[in-house]
C-alpha cells in the first residue's frame, strides 16, 4: 500500500509502478489511452490534470484507487485520522496487469508492422 497525499506522491507512485512493469512512457501512454506528454506531467505531480485521464493510466497500471480514512455517518473516523487527511491507497491487479501485457504485445506487433 502507498500512501498519496500530493500530486507529486502520486506521480513518484505511478513512475514507479510504470518502472516495475518495465514500459516506457510511451507504452504507458498508448495503454491508457493517453499522450506522452500527459503522462510525463503526470509522473512530475502536474495538480491539473483531468481525473478521467488519471484513473486511465491507474487502470492501464493494473491498479485501483480507494479513499481511506472517511467519518462515519457518526462523524466519527473509522481509523485514525492523520495531519494529512485522507490517504489514497494503490492495490496491485494481476488480471489487469496480464492484459496490459497483451495491449504491449499487440502495440509492438503493430510497431514492428510498420517499420
Amino acid at each position: 500500500m502507498i500512501r498519496i497525499t500530493t500530486t507529486q506522491t502520486l506521480g513518484h507512485a505511478l513512475r514507479a509502478a510504470r518502472k516495475q512493469l518495465g514500459l516506457t512512457p510511451a507504452q504507458l501512454a498508448l495503454a491508457a489511452g493517453a499522450g506522452l506528454r500527459f503522462i510525463v506531467e503526470l509522473e512530475a505531480g502536474k495538480p491539473t490534470l483531468r481525473r478521467e485521464h488519471v484513473l486511465r493510466v491507474v487502470d492501464a497500471l493494473g491498479s485501483d484507487l480507494n479513499l481511506s480514512e472517511f467519518p462515519s455517518s457518526s462523524g466519527k473516523s473509522d481509523h485514525q485520522p492523520t495531519a494529512s487527511g485522507a490517504g489514497l491507497e494503490l492495490h496491485s491487479n494481476e488480471a489487469r496487469l496480464q492484459a496490459l501485457d497483451e495491449l504491449v504485445a499487440q502495440a509492438q506487433e503493430l510497431k514492428m508492422g510498420y517499420e
